[in-house]
């Protein structure tokens, strides 16, 4: 800290500036305790964030799409952004369709409480998982188990709040914006490698419009963006919605779990 001396000795000789000195130096201790006592998410963000969780979270069926963009490296060093659509349909408690289109990949990913199953519809093969519980439970055994990940998965879990914000560091709200002409709360949040921000619809319905995650660390920073559209709480899904059907001529493939992979790996190093 800077020495907070600011007045020469003379000043001893003029108490009116000695007692401002000392009400400045007053303020500034007071400024400094109440930015340590000033909570980290700002309280307003994490209001806003938790009514669209709970939105999201105790919604019995939905569905949405998402157009995503992200940016990518190519093989001469050259930064793009590659994109894709998702059409994403969820039925709690134990129910997951999310079909994923670019010129690249056209893949579907099906849950419906008894595996989950990922469709190549370019190349024509699919491999299912023994899987069951909540879509929560589901999610954790695919990504940890299998390395599988799901489309927008944090908004699918049953608390999105509190799973957006367990490694949250600081937050804010950021303001009121539109986003493609529809009234939102912008909110911006920092967690240790990533930055992330999310634009929420303004009113009776805080579904999310827009989602932006920085990588802080990796070089240049890239961005993953979701844009949110064609949000339906009123369609109901029933069950043969979530029933996979294999295309004509699919071939099925075994699903190889990570943790035999490692496993594996760690015999062969010793």
């Amino acid at each position: 800290m800077k020495d907070q001396n600011l007045f020469p000795d003379p000043v001893r000789a003029r108490p009116g500036l000695a007692l401002a000195a000392c009400a400045f130096s007053g303020l500034m201790a007071l400024s400094a305790c109440a930015a340590e006592d000033k909570p980290a998410v700002d309280p307003h963000a994490d209001e806003l964030l938790k009514r669209m969780g709970d939105y999201l979270g105790q919604a019995q069926f939905f569905s949405v799409s998402a157009e995503v963009w992200q940016d990518i490296q190519l093989a001469s060093g050259q930064r793009i952004q590659a994109g894709r659509t998702i059409e994403l349909q969820v039925r709690r408690p134990n129910r997951l369709r999310a079909e994923v289109h670019s010129t690249r990949r056209n893949r579907e990913l099906v849950y419906d409480g008894n595996a989950i199953t990922l469709l190549n519809r370019a190349q024509n093969f699919y491999g299912t998982v023994r899987a069951s519980g909540s879509l929560d439970e589901a999610m954790d055994l695919a990504s940890e188990r299998f390395g599988i990940p799901m489309p927008l998965e944090d908004f699918i879990r049953s608390d999105p709040h509190k799973d957006l914000l367990q490694k949250a560091a600081s937050g804010a709200d950021i303001g009121p914006v539109t986003v493609l002409g529809v009234a939102c709360e912008h909110l911006a949040f920092t967690q240790d490698n990533i930055d992330w921000q999310i634009w929420i619809e303004s009113g009776a319905r805080p579904v999310p419009r827009k989602f932006v995650i920085t990588y802080k660390d990796e070089p240049d920073s890239p961005q993953y963006t979701a844009i949110f559209s064609n949000w339906d709480f009123a369609t109901k899904l029933p069950d043969f919605v979530f029933k996979f059907e294999p295309p004509p001529g699919a071939s099925k493939i075994k699903v190889r779990e990570i943790r035999a992979e490692n496993q594996g790996r760690k015999t062969e190093e010793k």
